[in-house]
């Protein structure tokens, strides 16, 4: 699918695609010769160039290495501290929270983009429970009540199942008390995922690795069950829903929902 062209241009207005043009002919390098380093095919080069695509943003970094493009200069920003801030502070981040951060963004873009072209938002209902409330030891999970709430459709909200609190600061800085998860239901997990997770009454939200399950605050220490315990994963966590992405009653009627 044609990105709308606004998407094209960096906070200065320039054209990626000039950008990446300009800095491709200064290295000496053909469209093929930069997708084979760049890890993408000729294809999505010359589409970069024409302004029918733009790169992922976890590819930027390791593109503008390659072409000598100052972060800054990318992004159309004037302080190089900016860009080279953010990229350390990604960098820092586990596999899983990137991925979340981008989410984030591209969501977050695709808001404003709908903002501005005066579109209205497309609505999903999802069940938000109150007694499911999960992170740390306090916490339990009980016979679910809770109410139907309408958020604005993207790829995380379409394939959520329910909104879980959470409670505690286990799971800090990733997730903080009071935070509000996306989450699908399923059983099964990769390891470095992070999921919502039972045992008896006690409920969890902990990244899942083979030898347990792991809190992102440092000050809390891996649960660890044994073959006794029965311990099953109901969730996986898609991300933090924020207030934003709460419809509005404008929203709900557009979308032809009732309240």
């Amino acid at each position: 699918m044609r990105q709308n062209s606004s998407e094209m241009t960096n906070a200065a207005g320039q054209p990626f695609g000039e950008l990446i043009r300009e800095y491709r002919r200064r290295c000496g390098l053909s469209q093929e010769q930069l997708g084979m380093i760049a890890g993408v095919k000729k294809n999505a080069v010359g589409a970069w160039e024409a302004g029918r695509s733009r790169p992922d943003i976890g590819s930027i970094p390791a593109l503008c290495s390659t072409l000598g493009i100052p972060l800054h200069i990318f992004f159309g920003t004037s302080d190089p501290d900016d860009a080279f801030c953010l990229k350390e502070r990604f960098y820092r981040l586990n596999s899983y929270n990137r991925t979340v951060v981008l989410r984030q963004m591209d969501m977050l873009y695709e808001l404003e983009q709908n903002e501005k072209q005066g579109e209205p938002r497309k609505i999903v209902r999802l069940f938000r429970n109150d007694l499911a409330a999960a992170a740390g030891p306090i916490s339990y999970i009980g016979e679910s009540r809770g109410e139907y709430v309408y958020v604005a459709e993207d790829e995380r909200t379409a394939l959520a199942d329910e909104i879980i609190t959470v409670s505690g600061d286990s799971m800090e800085p990733s997730f903080f008390d009071g935070d509000q998860v996306l989450v699908q239901h399923t059983n099964h997990l990769q390891e470095g995922e992070i999921g919502i997770f039972v045992n008896g009454d006690a409920g969890y939200i902990k990244e899942y690795r083979k030898d347990g399950l792991y809190s992102h605050n440092k000050e809390y220490p891996p649960i660890r069950f044994s073959e006794e315990d029965a311990v099953r994963c109901i969730g996986r966590v898609l991300g933090t829903l924020t207030q934003e992405q709460l419809a509005t009653p404008e929203e709900i009627a557009a979308n032809g929902m009732m309240r």
